[in-house]
């Protein structure tokens, strides 16, 4: 039973930490000549706000959105964007 204990502890201990710094989805260029990007911010640990603040960063201006997209859960969201 203390190990079971243990073991328990430790894959909760793991799952926290995870929650507390979770990766971020990467920034995918998907049109080099004209700057289109695609990215996704799924889980619990982002938001759709996420996957604007990653556009924010990969354009050196301003961007705009292309397509955004969220399932029905609200757990998957992704945006297709643009750098200007």
């Amino acid at each position: 039973m203390k190990i079971f204990t243990v073991l328990f502890l430790m894959v909760l201990n793991i799952s926290c930490t995870s929650l507390m710094n979770p990766q971020e989805q990467p920034v995918n260029l998907i049109d080099g000549k004209a700057n289109i990007y695609t990215t996704t911010c799924s889980g619990l640990a982002e938001t759709i706000g996420t996957c604007h603040e990653k556009a924010k960063r990969t354009c050196k201006s301003n961007y705009e959105v292309l397509k955004e997209s969220r399932d029905s859960s609200g757990v998957h969201r992704e945006i297709k964007f643009q750098c200007k």
